[in-house]
């Protein structure tokens, strides 16, 4: 589908988004290695941050052992132990604590019932009564317990004495300036969970609202080892108090505002207290945005200047592309001369812009010279027969209404010029036609308005006439000095010619008529055997009569209405009495009850080249009654009228050998008849052809013998199986002694060539015996059956029999 756009955008719009393309695709690049840069950067300061809280507490754990240990070493604790000495029991917790900062010193007994303690409300807590047994299953190792709501991190020690006798429990509390000091020390956000409620945070508080946090893969840690697991949270508003704006929209996209690593810590108890880890992802987000907004000035700015240098490259791409799009306007509306130069382009359209100069030229010149093809002959220089016509138009309007010249049309025939190229060849052939159109244009040289030639062996004048003229006199003499002998190659030829004429205005002031009607002119002149033949009054409607009737016949070989049939006149076989074969013939019959001559219209078809259809529809029409004969027990041999057109045309033998396999019909049964004058019309063709139907099995018969120029010395050099005498020689057979002898010699002579003789035109009885006695093998005419519709020829043969 073509583009609606113009050149100069394309080249702009190319320009531009392969621009945008390079451009987002180094952004997309600076912007994968900056993320990935950034990602390893929070990856590190990740591992830092959970080697630094792992370290942390793990020296506070060493300190709460080590105060432990001294404290359960200390003789004098474990008899105040042994005896339930309270007073010394408090006072050493409290010493003990007090040196250690510690939150909690806790003693108690093997039931886990609380001896002694420095913070009594930690130690009445429910949640550490409950478990202090619990937690005493995991002895020398620091846990995470959620006393009273606040976080501490426990070790208990077994006060031995020697054996057990208590249980100290000292813990430190985890508050604000000790998650205040991990975020100095790991320079990042610490948060601790239990049961996904916030315990405690180094963000900013609102307000306190659990949230729920991702716990997949989360990996815990035993008594021995503590296990961490880098946890992503999507969706950073989880509705915790330290999260309300933990989500921040970039453009069509939200992205989180921290990243988080959950490491997990499990007490005696299975519970689970998470540490989180969460680095502020702003100040990489603020970079990353200026990052974009630079790239994204820097690429308008280079999107801008891509689009004013394409849209200057593609103007002057397309400036000299439109001089080329004038230059071909100019060109399709004829107008080839052009000096001007390109006013700007580069070599490469230059070049281009000059080889359409030139090829205007050269189109001018072929088109001069096909012009003048197309106006005149190409053989012979004179006016071809449009342009005549159009010039005699022209000639009609100029001398319209003048009372002093009129304008003499004759078409011109040379004669038997078919024999001048058979027997000289073609290349003679055409310089006599040479000749012949320099001779008339020669000849009143000073009232030859034009020449043209119409056909191979056709020319057409016009003359002017003045008034007082004769008409006749100026043919005469114009027929006169053209048949004089013409010089061809060294040769003298005496031609011979036929004219035809027509006078404007007096016989008609249209030029196509006036050719009409010069052409009807000479095919009179041509029936009448005339040299000179004027139009006469009446021709051209009998012209156009035939014409008409020449389009209801090729209606009627179309529409098979009916209106054409067959008919059969029988032969009688003269040595049995029998009749063995017919002759088929073609009547034409209008709807209007109108019946046309075959003679007429086999004459037209002839004419116009129609005979090849009607000759193949008599074919079909004829092997189709054969066939429906046969399926009724009738054999007949019937005889088809064929004509030189017909046994000439490219695929005459294949239709025949079709219908014959069609229809399923012995070709002996078949019998072609063809006149001596059209075997002569190309002999060397028309005998090949006659010999592959007579090979086939076909009879082939000479029809209308003896009105033509052969000879029985020609025609036994012709593959023909019947000779049949003209009618003009049987009709008064009875009372002509010449005819007698004629019609007897050629009985005796055919069939001592060995031909069959045929007899048409039988009128009477006498006739017919005579034709018994030459011995003539059968007779056909009208004394013997009419010709008769199929249905007919069978009551007939019934009767007959």
């Amino acid at each position: 589908m073509p583009s609606k756009l113009t050149l100069r955008r394309q080249v702009t719009l190319l320009g531009i988004s392969l621009v945008i393309l390079t451009v987002a695709c180094l952004l997309a690049v600076s912007l994968w290695k900056t993320i990935t840069s950034h990602n390893q950067q929070i990856e590190q300061r990740m591992i830092s941050a959970e080697n630094v809280l792992i370290e942390y507490l793990t020296a506070k754990e060493e300190l709460l052992l080590t105060a432990s240990k001294v404290l359960t070493a200390d003789f004098g604790f474990k008899q105040a132990v042994a005896s339930r000495d309270q007073g010394t029991i408090a006072s050493v917790l409290e010493n003990h604590g007090s040196r250690i900062n510690a939150s909690l010193m806790m003693l108690s007994d093997l039931n886990g019932r609380v001896i002694s303690s420095n913070n009594n409300k930690l130690a009445l807590d429910p949640t550490l009564i409950g478990n202090i047994t619990t937690l005493q299953s995991k002895l020398n190792n620091t846990q995470l317990v959620l006393i009273n709501g606040k976080l501490h991190q426990l070790i208990i020690l077994p006060v031995m004495a020697p054996r057990t006798i208590a249980y100290s429990v000292i813990g430190f509390q985890i508050d604000q300036p000790f998650v205040n000091e991990l975020k100095r020390l790991m320079a990042v956000e610490v948060s601790f969970f239990y049961n996904d409620v916030a315990i405690i945070t180094t963000l900013q508080q609102k307000n306190s609202v659990s949230s729920p946090i991702i716990d997949d893969n989360i990996q815990s840690t035993n008594t021995e080892k503590l296990h961490t697991q880098m946890v992503n949270i999507e969706g950073v508003d989880i509705q915790s108090m330290y999260f309300n704006k933990m989500d921040s929209a970039w453009w069509l996209f939200k992205r989180n505002r921290y990243e988080n690593k959950n490491i997990t810590f499990t007490n005696a108890q299975n519970h689970q207290y998470i540490a989180q880890i969460s680095i502020d992802l702003s100040p990489s987000y603020a970079a990353l945005d200026k990052l974009v907004f630079i790239t994204l000035q820097i690429s308008c700015f280079i999107i801008a200047i891509t689009a004013i240098a394409c849209s200057i490259i593609a103007r002057n791409l397309t400036r000299p592309l439109q001089q080329l799009t004038e230059l071909s306007h100019e060109f399709s509306q004829g107008r080839y001369e052009h000096t001007d130069n390109m006013s700007n382009g580069s070599i490469e359209v230059k070049r281009v812009y000059d080889s359409f100069i030139k090829m205007g030229r050269k189109i001018q010149q072929r088109e001069r010279k096909i012009n003048h093809q197309a106006k005149h002959d190409a053989l012979t220089g004179v006016y071809s027969r449009a342009t005549f016509i159009d010039l005699l138009e022209k000639q009609i309007l100029a001398h319209t209404g003048s009372e002093h010249h009129s304008l003499l049309v004759m078409t011109i025939n040379v004669r038997n010029f078919k024999r001048i190229n058979d027997s000289l060849g073609s290349e003679i052939g055409d310089l006599t036609l040479k000749a012949v159109a320099l001779r008339i244009q020669g000849i009143y040289q000073n009232k030859i308005v034009m020449v043209g030639r119409f056909s191979g062996d056709e020319f057409c004048v016009v003359m002017m006439s003045s008034k007082g003229d004769n008409h006749q006199e100026m043919l005469e003499n114009f027929s006169t000095f053209l048949k004089t002998p013409i010089q061809v190659d060294k040769l003298w030829l005496n031609l011979n010619f036929r004219i035809g004429s027509c006078i404007f205005p007096q016989q008609s002031n249209n030029a196509k008529e006036l050719v009409r009607r010069t052409t009807i002119a000479l095919e009179a002149a041509r029936n009448e055997g005339k040299t000179n033949r004027a139009y006469q009054d009446g021709e051209d409607e009998a012209y156009l009569e035939r014409l008409h009737l020449l389009e209801e016949l090729r209606d009627a070989l179309s529409s098979n209405r009916g209106e054409l049939f067959m008919v059969y006149q029988p032969k009688l076989n003269l040595n049995s009495d029998k009749i063995e074969k017919v002759e088929a013939l073609i009547r034409w019959i209008k709807p209007n009850g109108q019946f046309i001559s075959p003679e007429v219209f086999i004459h037209l078809a002839e004419q116009s080249g129609l005979i090849i259809k009607l000759t193949h529809w008599v074919i079909d029409s004829v092997l189709q009654q054969q066939q429906d004969w046969l399926a009724n027990n009738v054999k007949l041999k019937v005889a088809i009228n064929i004509s030189a057109q017909d046994i000439t045309h490219t695929n005459f033998i294949d239709f025949i050998f079709e219908k014959l396999s069609e229809y399923q019909v012995d070709p002996n049964l078949i019998t072609l008849e063809i006149t001596e004058r059209d075997i002569m019309t190309n002999e060397d063709l028309v005998i090949s052809r006659l010999i592959q139907l007579k090979n086939a099995g076909i009879q082939i018969s000479v029809d209308d013998y003896g009105i033509g120029q052969s000879s029985l010395g020609k025609l036994k050099q012709l593959p023909i199986d019947e000779l049949k005498i003209d009618k003009t020689f049987i009709l008064e057979l009875d009372k002509s002694k010449k005819d007698q002898f004629i019609v007897k010699s050629t009985i005796e002579l055919s069939h001592q060539l060995g031909f069959s003789v045929v007899a048409e035109g039988v009128e009477n009885r006498a006739s017919l015996e005579m034709l018994k006695l030459m011995r003539c093998n059968h007779a056909q005419g009208y004394f013997i059956s009419k010709p008769i519709k199929s249905a007919e020829l069978l009551i007939w043969l019934n009767n007959y029999e």
